[in-house]
């Protein structure tokens, strides 16, 4: 990479005389110029039809350079060149570009100074073309084009030991058009998963749209880059651009730039911040400092990249991918905008390249110090392809999980100590053996063949998602189970197994939570299938099949549907029948299995031979849907007096058997829990007194509860994504379709959609982990 130094050109405008305007060159290689009277070369009309013809773009896979709109942008470009750099003012900016042409690696960064007329900040000005040049200045990293806004205070170069840490937030809110948020995070993270394998880019996850979720995020972390999702326009009537996030019910919280712009001022570290949302680079007609990007800006943080049209997933994922990789390679931000741009128009894509907008305070376009890289990064993957807008019946999104991670690389001396792993983040790590495997469910069932190991490996457990203050957390990879244990590739995170009714039997499928699409088999036996487990590492399933009567009997299969066995011998474990276990993400080589022994049910924990290792007292009579904390140190259940099946009282349990079970709820009805995978809070379900359940979640101590649903309907069986930011549940409250759906929420309650599949019913739990 070559070293960049850039030298400015001061482009200042002003309002003139009689509708016109005044253009001078403050600054430059060859000095100053006087002012040029300068018309703009567009009607208001004109000008609308062309914003219209860019602004919204097409979703067809590629435009061609021989597109009609990418001869209206050149045509654009063009007119707006000649009507701004004429007499003086182009022998400037030509003299300029001679002068840093002759100087090794020197660039002319040309600077817009447009304050004193804000009105023309709604120019695309990143479309300035050079005819007689036939180039786009803003495409090339030796002519950038930033719009530049003086501040008294000065801007420098933050020191950076990689990797950039990004935190990403997408918001949705409930009466706004529904945001693939899950799926633009997916293609994000996917995008940036060379820069996280080489260590040079972390990107974590907001867990939720909220801005008191944001708030406690950046309250425990270290950031340099703030990625935002989601809805904003500009208020008129407050003069200031706003951003849609999510207030505590779902519904829209808008936030203003300025408010934002005080909350991320307090953040030193934020250098940079990306808004992919609407009008982000709108301003007011008469404050060059109103909008959300200028706000940001004016609150202190020295560059803030936003978008000035609507812009596809296609066009934003590249363009956000190569940015990053070029600041974590050291590029100047303005030179990384060039080479995003061009990525963008690589597509091909001649006209989405101009849609962000650089706003930038810092005077040389540094703003991180990084060290150059010591080893290339693999190649990136495919640009991801164009999609649809989700349909209106759709309400939203989850945003992606993401998979256990390996160690980060050690601090350089003196650097803060972090492992990615803060309070209400989800932490996205260096995904090395992730996505050789499919995003599509039916690609992960046709890899059947893979062999790995008969030894499950775990990675040491889920990456710390959802709330604020975990009560504990896995800090070592755990030991090694058992041999024998079938293995396949890993599932994605975003995959989750379910009992489907087929034919009046329950079988198992993976279903995809990103696409919603048909679901895949992975167990078709002549039995019932239910209960399924997904192991910590996401190579193998445990589930329990019917063997008439009422009984159960453990099995094992592989992931790729390969393998299904029996786990382990029920007569030989001493059990007349099992219900639904959990797996030990700390210890994998167990499980804590509800066991019926006479008239009471025991809690075993027991390897994966089928040993017992310990009995526990749970304290009452009859107990089932046990829960493991994600350290391994207590189990939760419900439990009741008199055998029986529509819930009892929640429970807490040392799971080394060295104390007695503590309650943890109150109410007859409340069943199904599940700890998060960071222990900070259990996911449960409630019968109502008029016979109705919903999803509930509660700190792990039992306090706080809130209702996440809310209707006549039945809802239970939750089951948390491995990062701790979604939940997904079983509902009948769709009556068009026979028997229970599987549903997906955020942890809030938010973003509620239905997954689609082709089979009719789900007749159990669907697992989207280990329990």
């Amino acid at each position: 990479m070559p070293e960049h130094t850039y030298i400015d050109f001061d482009l200042l405008i002003e309002p003139g005389d009689g509708g016109r305007y005044r253009a001078r060159v403050l600054n430059s290689p060859v000095g100053e110029t006087r002012p040029v009277s300068v018309t703009m070369p567009f009607s208001d009309l004109e000008l609308e039809n062309f914003l219209l013809r860019v602004g919204r773009p097409r979703r067809e896979a590629t435009r061609g350079e021989g597109s009609p709109e990418a001869s209206a942008v050149r045509e654009f470009g063009g007119r707006l060149f000649d009507a701004v750099f004429r007499d003086q003012l182009r022998t400037a900016l030509a003299g300029s570009i001679d002068r840093v042409e002759a100087q090794e690696n020197t660039g002319l960064r040309v600077r817009l100074r447009l304050a004193d007329c804000p009105d023309l900040a709604e120019l695309p000005w990143e479309y300035l073309y050079d005819r007689d040049a036939r180039r786009f200045l803003a495409l090339s990293q030796w002519t950038p084009v930033v719009r530049y806004l003086e501040m008294s205070n000065p801007i420098r170069p933050l020191a950076v030991t990689p990797p950039l840490r990004v935190l990403m937030m997408a918001a949705s809110p409930t009466d706004f058009p529904p945001l693939d948020g899950m799926a633009e995070w997916t293609k994000v993270r996917d995008a940036l998963g060379g820069l996280q394998q080489a260590g040079r880019v972390q990107l974590d996850r907001v867990p939720t749209g909220t801005l008191a979720n944001l708030r406690a995020v950046l309250r425990d972390g270290d950031y340099h880059v703030f990625h935002f999702i989601g809805h904003g326009r500009y208020d008129e009537g407050a003069q200031d651009g706003v951003l849609a996030l999510e207030g505590p019910h779902g519904r829209a919280q808008l936030v203003s730039g300025a408010d934002l712009g005080a909350l991320l001022h307090d953040e030193r570290s934020i250098r940079l911040a990306l808004l992919n949302s609407c009008e982000g680079a709108r301003g007011g007609l008469t404050d060059p400092y109103s909008g959300t990007a200028q706000s940001l800006v004016y609150q202190g943080i020295p560059a803030v990249v936003a978008m000035q049209f609507e812009i596809t997933d296609t066009a934003a994922i590249t363009f956000a991918r190569s940015l990053y990789e070029a600041v974590a390679a050291g590029y100047p931000l303005d030179a990384a905008m060039a080479e995003a741009r061009n990525a963008v128009r690589e597509q091909p894509n001649p006209v989405e390249w101009a849609t962000p907008v650089l706003y930038l305070r810092a005077p040389d376009g540094r703003i991180f110090d990084l060290p150059a890289p010591k080893a290339p990064l693999p190649p990136p993957p495919a640009p991801p392809e164009p999609s649809e807008p989700p349909a209106p019946s759709e309400p939203s999104e989850p945003s992606e999980p993401s998979a256990p991670s390996e160690p980060p690389p050690p601090s350089e001396p003196g650097a803060p100590a972090r492992n990615g792993r803060h309070r209400g983040v989800v932490a996205e790590p260096h995904p090395a053996h992730r996505r050789a495997v499919l995003i599509a469910v039916a690609a992960a069932v046709a890899v059947a063949g893979v062999t790995v190991g008969a030894v499950l490996i775990s990675n040491g457990g889920s990456s710390n998602g959802g709330a604020s203050s975990p009560s504990s957390s896995v800090s070592a990879p755990p030991a090694a189970p058992g041999p024998g244990l079938p293995q396949g590739a890993p599932l994605p995170d975003t995959t989750l197994v379910a009992p489907l009714m087929v034919d009046n039997q329950a079988d198992l499928y993976l279903l995809d939570t990103v696409s919603g699409g048909d679901a895949a088999p992975l167990v078709t036996s002549g039995a019932n299938d239910v209960a399924p487990l997904i192991s910590a590492d996401r190579r193998s399933v445990v589930y329990a099949r019917s063997t008439g009567g009422g009984g159960y009997e453990l099995h094992t299969v592989a992931t790729d549907g390969s393998g299904d066995r029996l786990l382990f011998d029920p007569a030989a474990a001493g059990c007349a029948t099992f219900t639904r276990p959990a797996w030990n993400a700390a210890a994998p080589q167990q499980l804590a299995v509800p066991c019926s022994a006479g008239d009471r049910v025991q809690v075993r924990v027991m390897n994966l031979q089928g040993t017992t290792l310990r009995t526990l007292d749970p304290g009452i009579a009859h107990v089932d849907d046990v829960t493991i904390s994600p350290d391994g140190t207590k189990i939760a259940y419900w439990g009741a007096d008199t055998a029986r099946n529509d819930g009892g009282r929640l429970f807490s349990l040392p799971t080394d058997g060295s104390g007695s079970a503590v309650p943890l709820t109150e109410q007859a009805g409340d069943a199904d829990p599940v700890w998060s995978p960071n222990g900070d809070m259990i996911v449960f379900r409630r019968r109502t007194p008029d016979g109705w359940s919903r999803i509930c979640v509660m700190n792990a101590d039992g306090s706080g509860e809130q209702s996440l649903t809310q209707g006549p309907w039945i809802e239970q069986d939750p089951t948390w994504s491995p990062d701790g930011a979604w939940i997904a549940f079983k509902s009948n409250r769709n009556g068009r379709l026979p028997g229970d759906q599987v549903w997906v929420m955020d942890r809030s309650g938010n973003g509620l959609r239905q997954l689609g599949h082709s089979v009719a019913g789900t007749a159990e739990a669907p697992a989207w982990g280990h329990r």
